[in-house]
């Protein structure tokens, strides 16, 4: 009797373990608004003056005033915890990617040590672009403010 409920157990067990191999696609929308412009000029903390807000379709920006001092500025776009798929930086890794006025660089948002670098030619306020249409490279872009109200 003992082998049976032996048997009984292992054949209901590879039955079940059979069922949930089954795997669901499941499709997220991201939360877009969650994200944050993070950099030097925020010592990294997700500011609410510096959350992303909506331009249109999935293009998003956040302002910063900057100072041309000749440093370059390390920033990022992500959430509060920096959670995996919300960390948009550079992709080429933690020796960032410098940007330079209205070219756009694709970013990674699964590559946590990457940061972008922007050094200003003029003190003032410049917008910060993430365009999220291609969700996998998402688009990253600065303008300066003072053109594009």
């Amino acid at each position: 009797m003992r082998n049976k409920i032996l048997a009984l157990f292992i054949t209901s067990s590879l039955f079940l373990s059979g069922c949930s191999t089954t795997f669901v696609e499941q499709i997220i929308d991201k939360d877009y608004e969650s994200f944050y412009l993070r950099g030097v000029f925020t010592w990294w903390e997700a500011d609410e003056s510096y959350r992303i807000k909506l331009v249109n379709g999935k293009l998003y920006k956040a302002s910063v005033s900057l100072i041309a001092d000749g440093q370059p500025y390390d920033f990022k776009f992500a959430d509060e915890t920096y959670a995996p798929g919300y960390d948009c930086g550079s992709p080429t890794g933690t020796r960032g990617k410098v940007l330079v006025l209205g070219e756009n660089a694709f970013s990674s948002c699964e590559n946590a040590g990457g940061n972008f670098q922007f050094t200003p030619e003029e003190t003032g306020k410049y917008d910060f672009f993430i365009d999220f249409t291609n969700e996998e490279t998402p688009s990253v872009y600065i303008a300066k403010a003072d053109n594009f109200n």
